[in-house]
């Protein structure tokens, strides 16, 4: 790239040369016009003054010998320089002209600006779909190799379903990224993932090395746990297979992906006959609610955040809590007795709680300072059934 400049830097520089040499050239011919002009007239002078008598012959001769000399003495005191006539300069600064432009064309695409101006134009229009998305990322990742730029070409090809290709996209990234960065942790996380789908969305150990070098790093990480648990369950392995998935539910806060742990829990201790005296159940107590509201009079902002929570008679502190973003109500909460908010009563001590739902703004320093939009007073803890709350502001 860099040779590529310097020739059309050289190019540049060469057709300003032949530029000012031309212009040179014809000022010298303008010069050159003037004293052949101005000795004519001044041979012209000496013949009329040798006529009119105020001249002698010898005098006459002595002076245009004298404009002879002068005239040889300016042509050799010329500078042989070197010339280009006016059609061949017109051809080299077109070809060179042409040269620079092409050149800087290329230079301009193989250095990639025009596609990042592209996509940025795109960007504003609103006219990007996933696949100038897809592309604008795999180019990113080649032209510039940042850890970044790879994983979001990993995560981008997640979204689409291309696991294989995440894979090599995360190998490459972690590569990169030096041990001890901020985050290694989670795009480990995300790496093991990616394993597990491309394998079918089962377990191999490829995917068992990297989730037994995260837990060594981090032995809480929830989704980690959870892959681990899918390890021991494929190894027939149940009873790690539940102690793991239980210690994910621990760690993990999500509803939706506490009741597909407890749903693998149960068929991981039915296929090992695994009964509670074995293992006692992390959850012993829940209440499962569904949140229900009108979606033309109410309609959710993009900062908005719920918390829904148990509160037991006379007490002032919830028993359970819940923090819930509006994108995630279609699925049931599911409140735990290891949900409580301060270590003193939870669920499993309580028979009835009132279950309230706080609607409240993320970027609020106490969320606790919401409003409530939602009531349902009595409810019987641990009871199988989902309670329905209709919200309304």
């Amino acid at each position: 790239m860099m040779v590529a400049y310097l020739v059309m830097a050289a190019m540049i520089a060469l057709s300003f040369f032949c530029l000012y040499r031309l212009v040179l050239k014809r000022l010298g011919a303008l010069e050159g016009q003037e004293r052949r002009a101005f000795d004519r007239i001044r041979r012209q002078e000496i013949a009329e003054e040798q006529e009119a008598g105020r001249l002698t012959a010898s005098e006459s001769t002595q002076l245009l010998q004298d404009v002879d000399h002068e005239s040889t003495r300016l042509e050799l005191n010329k500078k042989r320089t070197f010339y280009l006539g006016a059609p061949l300069a017109q051809r080299v600064m077109l070809v060179v002209v042409s040269a620079v432009i092409l050149g800087s064309v290329n230079l301009y695409q193989y250095m990639g600006y025009a596609k990042e101006v592209r996509f940025t134009e795109d960007l504003q229009a609103q006219r990007l779909t996933p696949q100038k998305i897809s592309d604008f990322l795999q180019y990113r990742s080649r032209r510039y190799g940042g850890a970044e730029d790879w994983y979001y070409e990993a995560t981008d090809n997640v979204s689409a379903g291309r696991y294989k290709d995440a894979v090599l996209a995360f190998e490459k990234a972690l590569e990169i990224l030096s041990r001890d960065a901020d985050g290694r942790v989670n795009l480990l996380v995300e790496y093991a993932q990616a394993i597990f789908y491309a394998n079918g969305n089962q377990s191999s150990s490829k995917m068992k090395g990297v989730v037994d070098s995260i837990l060594e790093q981090n032995p809480t990480e929830a989704t980690t746990l959870g892959l681990k648990g899918v390890a021991e369950f494929d190894q027939k392995n149940y009873l790690g297979a539940v102690l793991a998935w239980q210690e994910a539910i621990r760690y993990n806060a999500n509803s939706s992906e506490r009741l597909a742990l407890l749903s693998a829990i149960a068929k991981a201790r039915e296929a090992g006959k695994i009964n509670y005296q074995q293992v006692a159940p992390i959850i012993t107590h829940q209440l499962a609610v569904k949140i229900e509201w009108d979606k033309k009079a109410l309609h959710w902002q993009k900062n908005d955040v719920l918390l829904v929570y148990a509160l037991a008679k006379g007490q002032k502190m919830p028993v359970a809590i819940q923090r819930v973003f509006p994108e995630d109500l279609e699925q049931p909460i599911l409140l735990t007795n290891l949900d409580e908010l301060m270590p003193t009563a939870t669920l499993a001590e309580v028979d009835k709680v009132d279950l309230i739902v706080k609607l409240s703004n993320i970027n609020d320093s106490d969320l606790t300072k919401g409003r409530i939009i939602g009531i349902k007073s009595g409810l019987v803890t641990n009871h199988k059934e989902i309670f329905v709350i209709n919200v309304a502001l």
